[in-house]
């Protein structure tokens, strides 16, 4: 009868650590890599929200901006048409045509979106 070597020697395990200690060391290496992750997509999320937050307030700004030149434009109307009309005939008029640009912006804006927004099939 041929005699089978033993499963285990010595040598063997003096060349290969146990597995035990392969475990702890595959276990280590990916949480390694699990915080490397991690905080790659840390640093890259708040280099992505601090350049939004620095378009939000550049919109902001501008939207601000924007008003207060509309505010500065109505104003003018109203004390040009003082000139011929009362006041209360001036803020009227005023009020009209401020109302009437509003509802074409939103109505044009609304039909622009309607022309850009996917369709499903």
């Amino acid at each position: 009868m041929t005699e089978k070597p033993p499963l285990t020697s010595d040598q063997n395990s003096a060349d290969y650590p146990d597995w035990a200690t392969l475990m702890d060391r595959a276990l280590d290496n990916v949480s390694r890599i699990l915080r490397s992750e991690i905080q790659m997509f840390q640093t890259s999320m708040e280099a992505a929200l601090e350049a939004q937050i620095g378009n939000v307030v550049m919109q902001l700004t501008s939207i601000i901006a924007m008003v207060c030149g509309a505010i500065c434009i109505l104003c003018a109307l109203i004390l040009l048409l003082h000139q011929w009309l009362p006041w209360w005939q001036s803020f009227g008029i005023a009020g009209l045509v401020a109302l009437t640009a509003g509802i074409v912006s939103h109505a044009s804006a609304k039909s622009a979106g309607r022309l850009t927004a996917p369709t499903r099939e």
